[in-house]
């Protein structure tokens, strides 16, 4: 998470990205990763954090993608890099 959000600072200096996107999915992806896709149901979330981010005009829907991608990629590879099984 410190990870992500770190490359998410660095970015956001040159283009915005959604933090509370980076860290709403970021958690969501360690819930999932650690106790299954049945927790897959908190994906929701994700969508809605997505959704007010856009509606208040404080992000595109690129920008929010972005962040979301960013947290999902950082959280496995994170998990990976410390051998935690997937």
């Amino acid at each position: 998470m410190i990870v992500a959000c770190g490359i998410s600072l660095i970015v956001t200096r040159y283009w915005k990205i959604s933090l509370h996107l980076v860290g709403i999915a970021g958690a969501v992806t360690v819930f999932v990763l650690l106790f299954g896709p049945r927790l897959l149901a908190l994906s929701p979330l994700v969508f809605l954090v997505g959704w007010a981010r856009w509606q208040v005009r404080a992000h595109t829907v690129l920008q929010a993608i972005a962040g979301t991608c960013l947290a999902i990629v950082v959280t496995v590879v994170t998990f990976q890099l410390f051998g935690i099984q997937l």
